[in-house]
């Protein structure tokens, strides 16, 4: 695993609260979607996106100090989440962010498909 993996998950559980920005998974409907959902994945995909870009460092204590500044808090966020998504676009987000998690971390085999297939649905779905 890489240096990220690692970090992810000593993140888990380690940091609280968020505010919600603009970020790389907006709605794809025509009509803005409020969903505060939306609104903490992508604050977690641009802490992510944050991460990725700009964590060069060799010293494990500083890459860990600098995933949590970048998307820890959000992270902690959606793993603290307890309320249902609000919209159709929010569940979808959710979903695809479920998947893509799966691909960095082990996973029954068969969550991936039924996240899968759930999310199709949903995507499937008239607005």
């Amino acid at each position: 695993m890489t240096n990220h993996a690692l970090t992810r998950r000593a993140a888990l559980g380690a940091i609280a609260s968020i505010l919600a920005t603009a970020g790389a998974t907006a709605p794809s409907a025509a009509i803005p979607v409020n969903d505060p959902l939306i609104d903490a994945i992508a604050a977690f995909r641009a802490g992510l996106d944050d991460y990725d870009r700009n964590a060069r460092l060799e010293d494990e204590e500083k890459l860990d100090a600098y995933a949590e500044a970048s998307f820890g808090l959000p992270m902690t966020v959606i793993e603290e989440w307890e309320r249902p998504a609000t919209s159709k676009q929010g569940a979808i987000e959710a979903l695809r962010l479920a998947l893509d998690e799966m691909s960095s971390f082990e996973a029954s085999p068969t969550v991936p498909p039924m996240v899968g297939a759930a999310l199709a649905y949903l995507e499937g779905l008239q607005s």
